[in-house]
């Protein structure tokens, strides 16, 4: 079935980590897949990283197979996005009736279903973290009778780490709209993409003392640790006035 997500609304009420909402999403209930259908699912780079590992892909593999590259509209900086089954519009890694063929490494998007996060200032200039509940008219979750804390969802459905890497990700997107008004050449696209991306070339790179950012020993990080460097490296060194203004 193809049930398109533009029937949706946010709850007015912000919610903090410790209060409380009701949800459940298991096999069973009526609507279970019906929001693996017809998703614009934008990967942030930690995303990317968990899916190729669980599929055994590298990232042109991955491209290849399941998504696409382009230049962000809004960030002016490197996407990969998943691109759903033509035929049916549901999301390649959809195995009805089972559920999702790649749970345990899910993006984000879909783990943090049905809450929206976001940041607030109160009258103090204090940074808040605050979510939204999403409601869709498909979705038969929030009537389940399931009270838990926003923070002990987050915990249960593995967001933390992913709240690290995507707020890291989220400092180059800042960082990029500071110099929207300086476009950025090719190379340094590519290199944005091969950072925040292509952790496999960019050890090859790396083997090869073709970058000036790291060091031979950094090839003895872990994916993970390589991807929060190279996050960094592309906010405080790459995106910098004096280096786009070349």
């Amino acid at each position: 079935m193809h049930i398109p997500h533009y029937n949706f609304v946010f709850d007015p009420k912000d919610l903090t980590l410790e209060d409380e909402f009701s949800f459940n999403c298991y096999k069973g209930i009526v609507c279970f897949n019906k929001c693996c259908y017809d998703v614009k699912l934008v990967l942030s780079p930690y995303d990317l990283l968990r899916l190729k590992k669980n599929l055994k892909l590298t990232t042109s593999e991955f491209v290849e197979k399941y998504g696409e590259f382009y230049i962000g509209e809004v960030t002016q900086l490197p996407v990969i996005s998943i691109n759903m089954n033509p035929h049916d519009y549901s999301c390649p890694f959809l195995a009805e009736p089972e559920g999702c063929r790649v749970y345990p490494d899910r993006p984000s998007a879909c783990r943090i279903y049905p809450l929206a996060r976001y940041f607030a200032e109160n009258e103090k200039g204090e940074k808040l973290e605050l979510y939204k509940i999403i409601r869709e008219t498909h979705c038969k979750g929030h009537y389940e009778n399931r009270p838990i804390k926003v923070k002990d969802y987050l915990e249960e459905q593995g967001l933390y780490v992913y709240h690290h890497f995507n707020d890291l990700w989220g400092e180059v997107v800042l960082k990029r709209q500071k110099f929207s008004h300086i476009p950025l050449t090719g190379d340094i696209l590519d290199l944005i993409y091969l950072l925040a991306y292509d952790l496999e070339e960019l050890r090859d790179e790396i083997k090869s003392d073709s970058l000036p950012y790291f060091l031979h020993e950094d090839l003895n990080l872990s994916d993970e640790e390589l991807l929060e460097k190279s996050l960094k490296i592309i906010k405080d060194e790459i995106l910098t006035e004096e280096n786009l203004n070349w």
